[in-house]
């Protein structure tokens, strides 16, 4: 495991590049990423799992921090939409130099898939997109949020007006509210994967939505629903999805039959 900070010298991100642990090596890489700052401690778990999964099938791995999130510069004032794109693209160019990989597989969870989409969408060449538990619509997304928030509020006892500059104990800007309520992934459709993967624990109708814009742009969509126990945690029906030892496998059989081809 090589921890690492990358890009400009002056706004670096940090990643981690996990080497692979099988005596034969993938000709593919996988880049992972994380989703929004709210959901990132949540899912922290699943990534190191699925990073160290994916690295005994052969793959190298590397998943990073967006832009004013974790140890990536900056602080969470300043994220925003348009340069995380930009992160996605400088680390899927800085996997391929650390790998010396043919191809990137991308998988991307809830924002971070949207972000992998849409970076796709204005040309970014990956082979295997997986999206898993995507964020289609980013209305939809920051009432989820909000929903999460009042959820926490009522567990601290805390009262916390919605709609301003913080959400689920984080600092979240009006303009970058704005910027992920107007993502639409319908509305732009990636060009170049040669295969794209939609895991989700819960059949939504935006995914399936999403599921059929893609099989009508004529791309190679596999859909797939990993259903989950909610009771068998503490947490809700999509923190159970986050934190699913099935959907981890669900998506490493993907990737390594992918490959395999």
């Amino acid at each position: 495991m090589k921890p690492a900070y990358f890009g400009d010298s002056a706004s670096p991100l940090f990643g981690v590049h996990e080497l692979s642990r099988a005596q034969s090596r993938r000709e593919q890489a996988v880049l992972l990423c994380h989703p929004g700052a709210q959901e990132y401690n949540m899912a922290h778990w699943a990534f190191r799992r699925l990073s160290g999964l994916l690295a005994r099938e052969g793959f190298h791995v590397m998943r990073f921090d967006w832009s004013g999130t974790g140890d990536s510069w900056g602080s969470t004032s300043d994220g925003t939409v348009s340069r995380w794109l930009d992160d996605v693209s400088l680390a899927e160019r800085e996997l391929r130099d650390a790998s010396g990989a043919a191809s990137i597989t991308l998988i991307g969870l809830r924002l971070g898939a949207a972000m992998g989409a849409l970076a796709c969408a204005r040309g970014m060449s990956v082979d295997h997109l997986v999206l898993w538990e995507p964020v289609v619509d980013g209305s939809t997304y920051i009432k989820e949020l909000e929903m999460l928030d009042a959820r926490e509020n009522t567990r601290l006892l805390h009262r916390v007006a919605q709609g301003g500059d913080e959400i689920a104990g984080y600092l979240f800007p009006r303009e970058l509210r704005s910027a992920i309520a107007r993502i639409d992934l319908c509305s732009a459709p990636p060009r170049a994967p040669k295969r794209i993967t939609i895991v989700a624990g819960t059949v939504r109708e935006d995914h399936c939505r999403y599921r059929d814009t893609l099989l009508r742009a004529g791309l190679n969509v596999v859909y797939e629903h990993v259903p989950e126990d909610a009771s068998a945690t503490n947490a809700g029906q999509r923190e159970a999805a986050l934190l699913s030892n099935k959907s981890l496998t669900a998506i490493v059989d993907h990737v390594a039959r992918r490959d395999a081809r």
